[in-house]
């Protein structure tokens, strides 16, 4: 009992795991065919928005091992890449968590600046990692047919998660 006071109490460790619980129940709806709708055949990447938001209220430190978490649960069941989503999502764990931190406001509107610039660049990644020189016939058809779309849907679940996760804040301080 003694390292729970020292992590902030029992309302940090049920919310820590609340959160956790969370991501991985994101990551099955991302993951299970069915389960999360896909319309037109797009994807939403709701990883990203899940990690964000969560890294917003629990700052860096947290953010860290939240979209290290998110990224290797990716790579784990990902046939291409065995590191590439672990350091993304780390990386915008930290960075969402620091700029809050330090520079921005914790609100709606940055969540939806920080969804938008990641799925631009984890979308753009993606893309050149694998399929622009890949051979494929018509690769800017294939980004406008569903990267730029994935992009959009991610950003469109963006307040969803920002709600969710600022009530489990809230519920939980």
């Amino acid at each position: 009992m003694e390292y729970i006071d020292k992590i902030g109490g029992t309302k940090t460790v049920v919310r820590r795991v609340i959160l956790a619980v969370l991501l991985v129940a994101t990551f099955t709806f991302q993951n299970t065919g069915g389960l999360f709708p896909e319309p037109f055949g797009i994807k939403a990447i709701i990883l990203i928005p899940a990690t964000i938001c969560i890294s917003m209220f629990e700052r860096e430190f947290a953010g860290i091992f939240y979209g290290l978490a998110a990224g290797a649960m990716l790579d784990a069941f990902s046939a291409q890449s065995m590191i590439l989503n672990s350091l993304f999502f780390t990386c915008i764990g930290f960075l969402s968590g620091a700029l809050i931190t330090y520079l921005m406001r914790n609100n709606l509107l940055c969540a939806t600046i920080f969804v938008s610039a990641s799925s631009f660049v984890y979308t753009a990644l993606v893309y050149f990692i694998y399929y622009a020189f890949n051979g494929t016939d018509s690769p800017v058809y294939t980004y406008f047919r569903y990267f730029f779309p994935s992009m959009i849907y991610t950003i469109l679940l963006t307040p969803f998660y920002y709600v969710l996760v600022r009530e489990i804040s809230k519920k939980f301080k």
